[in-house]
């Protein structure tokens, strides 16, 4: 399951590592308050997942 999420300003110097975010990590992340809010949407597959994160990179990049 990969989770396409908006991240926190001091989490986003590392979105770029290419490193996936552990179940642990992601439990750390509701915890501190992630909501449903900032979660873009849910997929099943890798490629889907990271299609829709270029995809929210490149809207960001526009703005």
């Amino acid at each position: 399951m990969y989770i396409v999420y908006s991240p926190y300003y001091n989490s986003r110097k590392g979105i770029f590592s290419g490193k996936p975010t552990t179940m642990q990590e992601l439990k750390n992340k509701f915890r501190r308050g992630l909501d449903a809010t900032v979660i873009i949407a849910i997929y099943s597959t890798k490629k889907e997942a990271n299609a829709a994160a270029d995809q929210l990179f490149k809207k960001s990049k526009n703005k």
